[in-house]
């Protein structure tokens, strides 16, 4: 068994959206001081690697922190949809079913965009769901989606289907995924616990699976 790190690192040259504060990783304790070291860690919640609860885009939706533990662990499937800017549900389909997907399965979105990570446009032109799309996986219950881009949207999309849609029955999104090459096209066993801060709308996330 491999165990593969599909996270991004968190530091001050990690992209975030322009509403979003850079990171700023602070040394707060010093050991000549207080006889041991320790940081400050200044960020949104919806950074790096990170997971989307309900409460993002739903006044009343689940925060971060009551999500069902049973989401956060299972078998996923690592679809290739390489190249595509907006995934439209007939390549999603077809993607998922070569995988072998299962119904209630994550499904792990790998568009190639992660290699535009740390460029001026990596945020600006992110690939993502088309409102067709989001729709396939909420019918095919999906219990989590994952996607290398910052947003599961399109970076042109003003309304954001793709989050309304699935965050509106109660599936969690992972964004800004990253080093699924070596898992492409596989059904996999995965793991992926955000941090349970309560109240919150979205927490970072190690995401890893096994191959």
């Amino acid at each position: 068994m491999t165990l593969i790190d599909l996270s991004r690192d968190i530091s001050s040259k990690t992209p975030v959206f322009p509403c979003y504060p850079s990171v700023a990783v602070i040394e707060w304790a010093k050991r000549d001081v207080h006889g041991f070291k320790a940081e400050v860690i200044h960020m949104a919640t919806h950074t790096s690697t990170h997971m989307d609860a309900p409460l993002h885009f739903k006044d009343n939706g689940t925060p971060i922190d009551a999500l069902p533990l049973d989401l956060f662990l299972g078998y996923a499937v690592i679809v290739d949809l390489w190249g595509r800017f907006k995934i439209n549900r007939e390549d999603l389909k077809k993607a998922m079913t070569a995988c072998g997907y299962n119904e209630g399965d994550a499904v792990f979105i790998y568009t190639g965009w992660e290699d535009a990570y740390g460029k001026p446009d990596y945020v600006t032109r992110c690939p993502g769901l088309t409102r067709e799309a989001a729709e396939l996986l909420v019918e095919a219950k999906a219990k989590l989606v994952g996607i290398d881009s910052p947003s599961i949207d399109p970076a042109e999309s003003t309304s954001f289907d793709a989050h309304h849609i699935l965050l509106g029955v109660g599936i969690p999104i992972i964004e800004n995924l990253c080093n699924m090459t070596s898992a492409l096209k596989k059904r996999v066993k995965y793991y992926a616990f955000p941090l349970k801060i309560a109240g919150a709308t979205a927490s970072p996330v190690r995401v890893v699976v096994e191959v």
